[in-house]
């Protein structure tokens, strides 16, 4: 019985360490294959921080993410994120699919900056570089070999937004982004790529950012031209009062 008993705890403790040897290198495999394969794909640096596997949970944390920009556009970068929380199934029968379900991704909190330029804006750029890396490397989205995912919901949340332009002679002018919910992504299609569910995000968060953006321009441009409007009648109320004081006998 005593014999049973050890061979038991052994058995435990080296399940628990194999899952944590597991979770620990998985996290590591994310890690490089984001940083190796999404600027391919997207047309611009990514640099990841840490990932964080907690298997009992079903959940990922992607840490210190940071999206720099594609070529033609010179702000610092254009997404800054500290966390990207995952929530998923981990059990092999769902990360061994074809088609991947994931319930939930969440990000809380990112810095953007918005640029504005003569090449466009760069969240449109991006969207433009995955569709040209699709049509490049000929993905069939139909294809059966191809690894495909269904989310049942992206947050995005609390994002502060930054823009930049030369219309903006060298002011800086800031905003929040609404929050955006978009739901069962590849849901319809029985699944999506990979370059299709960043393509689908990135268009959701231009399309937002684009009419923010357009507004604050329009807010921006007409504060300037208020601004000088009011110069100009205040510097012709004071030339009419001199000219009227110089006409006024003195009392």
């Amino acid at each position: 019985m005593k014999k049973i008993l050890i061979g038991l705890v052994v058995i435990i403790a080296l399940g628990a360490g194999a899952l944590y040897y597991l979770s620990s290198n998985v996290g590591q495999i994310i890690k490089s294959s984001v940083e190796t394969y999404v600027p391919d794909m997207i047309g611009a640096d990514v640099k990841l921080g840490q990932v964080i596997l907690d298997v009992g949970a079903g959940q990922a944390s992607l840490n210190d993410m940071t999206i720099g920009n594609p070529d033609g556009f010179k702000s610092d970068y254009l997404f800054k994120m500290d966390q990207i929380m995952v929530d998923m199934d981990v059990t092999i029968k769902n990360l061994t699919s074809d088609v991947i379900n994931i319930n939930e991704v969440r990000l809380d909190g990112a810095d953007m900056i918005y640029e504005i330029g003569k090449n466009g804006n760069n969240v449109s750029k991006i969207q433009e570089n995955i569709e040209a890396y699709m049509t490049a490397i000929g993905l069939d989205t139909s294809k059966e070999s191809e690894k495909k995912f269904i989310i049942d919901n992206v947050y995005i949340n609390a994002t502060k937004v930054k823009l930049a332009s030369d219309l903006l002679g060298g002011k800086s002018v800031g905003f929040g982004l609404p929050d955006l919910h978009l739901a069962d992504i590849g849901k319809r299609e029985n699944g999506a790529i990979a370059s299709d569910v960043i393509k689908q995000i990135f268009g959701a968060i231009s399309g937002s950012a684009s009419k923010v953006a357009q507004s604050e321009l329009l807010k921006s441009s007409v504060g300037d031209i208020e601004g000088k409007a009011g110069n100009v009648v205040k510097d012709l109320e004071n030339k009419v009062g001199n000219k009227l004081k110089d006409l006024m006998p003195p009392m």
